[in-house]
């Protein structure tokens, strides 16, 4: 499914929306969901260079973040979580979105080509419908940690990505 399905929702999300490279380029339902919530107090806020150097409160952001600049790519659900945590803690849905966009085009393989567009598109509500209203998200889907380790062995992940991004690193 996500080979043929996905990649080619990807081009035809690119392809048919002149906007997909902003985000304005999202649904209507979810940048209004969104707006409706932009006021919204945030336990954390980061800025870029905190976002970039995976310098935030959250170790399965940080794996993530490290994943991604260290090989190119990210393990498919964290880079869902990634892009919803980045809404979660940025002032405002806009500043969000274009951080997730930067980062991504800067280190992710598929930056600057329609899988990346839309992937990250999609932590923003594109491919999706609205679920139940809560704080910051409005109707776009929620993520939390408690999620991802019912999902997988997202611990085991964190360490596995210490292991090389440290290693790395020297």
């Amino acid at each position: 499914e996500e080979l043929i399905v996905r990649r080619e929702l990807a081009v035809n999300y690119v392809f048919y929306n002149p906007r997909y490279d902003s985000y304005e380029g999202l649904p209507d339902w979810a940048r209004t969901t969104l707006a409706e919530h932009a006021a919204d107090p945030r336990e954390y806020r980061y800025s870029f260079e905190e976002f970039e150097q995976a310098s935030t409160h959250d170790p399965y952001w940080n794996a993530a973040q490290l994943e991604m600049v260290h090989t190119g790519k990210m393990h498919g659900y964290m880079r869902m979580y990634w892009g919803k945590k980045i809404l979660e803690w940025s002032e405002t849905p806009e500043r969000a979105f274009e951080t997730a966009l930067a980062l991504n085009n800067r280190y992710e393989l598929d930056g600057r080509d329609p899988n990346g567009y839309t992937g990250v598109a999609w932590c923003f509500g594109k491919h999706d419908r609205a679920w139940a209203e809560r704080p910051v998200f409005g109707k776009v889907r929620y993520m939390n940690a408690a999620g991802l380790r019912r999902k997988f062995d997202a611990d085991a992940y964190v360490e596995k990505v210490q292991g090389y991004a440290g290693s790395m690193d020297q």
